[in-house]
């Protein structure tokens, strides 16, 4: 059988999934539960397919430029103590589409270890679990992250009578979660989890010290009852058996206090922080360098004696010299802040998060693309199948 034959036999396997799909969900139109469940699973497969079928029609598979990741990729243990550092990226085009992250990748010439996602809890459909994307991911030779927001006033009333009403759900809603009101949804994750598989992070809750942004801050909850809700969390995954999952722990350093909220050794795998140089666009804001956001926290952040992830790494261009503050923040990350094991860049051109006009991250400015891969080339941070990162 040549090529061609093995492309329309693959192909004609990919539509008839396809099919397949398009049938059941037909059959079953807004059924929830386990048929539900294996439209995703079927669906996630079908993808995975049709993702080989494009890598190898793009030229020599991505997977072979991060053949030094397998080690991680098939070994948790490894992967909550790794040797290296990680580089990632969010992109806004995912999970609708990896197209980003791959271009990404392509104008800094270096592969994307990890690969981020964020999901809220709630009944709609894409808030639960993501096979389809992480399958995509793992398919491309990619450890997902998935950042898992507990945005609790998206679960329907109607569906869930035990839960509180939405308008006053959120006053002590963590507390919530660790009495187990939200186990009927943390368990369904679990087992999807486990039946995943792969290794992969879920950054759970981050930010929790933030009293302005997200409804899981303190201005509703305690950081007692935090603690208390990620320790269920991670307790209800192990139940399941989802032992694949590793643990990221994530508050906002610019705030005191913020380690005041960590909820042990026994139930963090890895700390981290985002490091997002926002420039003078607000009254609150202006230039800072790398050092003032994370050199001044990472002392205690290395105590934790945990492996730590930049896991919002990004700079506006108003206020200074953007080209020169990533090359900057990069070349300090060997030297300086040896503890950080993984740097994931937010790569995305419509964030409205804390400002009232959207803002982007991405790194469109060839000056500022050639100024990131310089640097990442002199560091070794570069990983690729070239040069390949040390085992």
């Amino acid at each position: 059988m040549n090529r061609r034959q093995r492309i329309v036999l693959v192909t004609a396997f990919v539509l008839c999934g396809a099919l397949a799909v398009l049938g059941l969900a037909a059959l079953s139109t807004a059924t929830e539960g386990p048929l539900s469940s294996a439209l995703g699973w079927l669906g996630a497969a079908t993808g995975a397919v049709e993702h080989r079928i494009r890598d190898r029609l793009g030229g020599p598979p991505r997977r072979e430029t991060l053949e030094w990741l397998e080690p991680y990729r098939d070994d948790v243990a490894r992967l909550r103590k790794p040797d290296i550092v990680l580089l990632g990226a969010y992109d806004g085009g995912v999970p609708r589409t990896l197209d980003g992250v791959l271009a990404l990748e392509s104008s800094i010439t270096a592969p994307m270890a990890l690969v981020q996602v964020y999901g809220a809890w709630g009944d709609k459909p894409e808030q639960q679990f993501p096979v389809g994307v992480l399958t995509a991911i793992t398919g491309l030779g990619s450890i997902p992250i998935v950042t898992w927001e507990p945005w609790l006033a998206d679960f329907e009333s109607a569906r869930h009578p035990h839960l509180a009403l939405r308008d006053v759900r959120d006053s002590h809603g963590l507390a919530a979660v660790a009495r187990g009101d939200y186990d009927f949804y943390i368990d369904t994750w679990a087992s999807e989890a486990a039946r995943f598989e792969r290794p992969f992070f879920i950054r759970f809750g981050h930010e929790m010290n933030d009293p302005y942004r997200y409804p899981w801050g303190p201005q509703n909850n305690t950081k007692e009852e935090y603690i208390l809700a990620w320790r269920r969390v991670v307790e209800r995954f192990r139940a399941a058996g989802a032992t694949n999952v590793v643990w990221v722990w994530s508050p906002h350093v610019a705030y005191e206090y913020w380690d005041l909220y960590y909820p042990g050794d026994a139930y963090v795998d890895w700390v981290a922080t985002g490091v997002l140089n926002f420039g003078p666009i607000a009254q609150w804001s202006k230039w800072w360098t790398f050092a003032e956001i994370f050199g001044t926290k990472y002392p205690r952040m290395a105590e934790f004696g945990k492996p730590i992830m930049i896991a919002e790494f990004g700079s506006l261009a108003v206020g200074g010299d953007r080209a020169a503050w990533y090359a900057d923040a990069i070349r300090s990350i060997p030297r300086d802040y040896p503890a950080t094991r993984a740097l994931v860049f937010f790569h995305t051109r419509d964030d409205q998060t804390v400002t009232y006009q959207k803002v982007d991250w991405t790194l469109g400015d060839s000056t500022v693309a050639t100024a990131v891969r310089d640097a990442l080339s002199e560091t070794g941070l570069a990983c690729r199948s070239s040069t390949p990162c040390p085992r």
